[in-house]
Order: C-alpha cells, then sequence, then structure tokens
C-alpha cells in the first residue's frame, strides 16, 4: 500500500506544472520548443514505474530505469521518438520508451 501511495504522490507532483496538470497533454512539438515535458517525462516515469512493478509484484530492488546512465538517455530517446512521430504526445513516448527498457518477470 505504501509503494502505491509513494507512486501516486510522484505522478501527481510531476504532472502539476504551473498550476495545471498535464497528464499527457505534452506533444512532440512541445517536446522541442519547452523545458517542463523534460521535467515531466522524468516524473512520469518514476511514478510508473513504481505504481507497474508494485502491481505486477516485482520485488522492490528490481528496476527497469536502471537501464538508463541518466536522464540524458531518456532525453534523447524521446528526440528521436519525436522526431519519427511528430504527432504523439509525450505520454505516448514515455510508455514506449519503458517497453522498450522492458519489464521481465
Amino acid at each position: 500500500m505504501k509503494t502505491k501511495i509513494v507512486g501516486i504522490v510522484l505522478l501527481a507532483s510531476a504532472s502539476v506544472v504551473t498550476g495545471q496538470t498535464y497528464i499527457g497533454k505534452y506533444d512532440c512539438g512541445e517536446w522541442f520548443t519547452k523545458p517542463e515535458p523534460k521535467t515531466w517525462l522524468l516524473g512520469y516515469l518514476s511514478g510508473f514505474n513504481v505504481g507497474t512493478l508494485s502491481q505486477m509484484g516485482f520485488p522492490l530492488n528490481y528496476d527497469p530505469l536502471k537501464k538508463l546512465n541518466s536522464s540524458e538517455q531518456a532525453y534523447l530517446w524521446m528526440d528521436n521518438y519525436c522526431r519519427a512521430n511528430p504527432l504523439k504526445t509525450v505520454l505516448d513516448g514515455a510508455l514506449n520508451l519503458y517497453k522498450e527498457l522492458g519489464v521481465e518477470k
């Protein structure tokens, strides 16, 4: 239960930017023109990770995000995703990145 609460708090805090809530509302054009989507991406990945792993019964030390060595790698991945999919959203990219990192049980 505690893990679920932490995940929800992380997701909620990462989603609030300048007084407005953005859950998947950043598009790929905004990815290149605004700084907020980068902060949102990291918060979303962290919250999604905690929630997903706790729901699937993974041990707390398992973390697919450890495959990333830095936030810059996530940003570069999203740069490439948005160039290839300009009509998609940052949420679409975040889910694809998480899927690519893989959750193996």
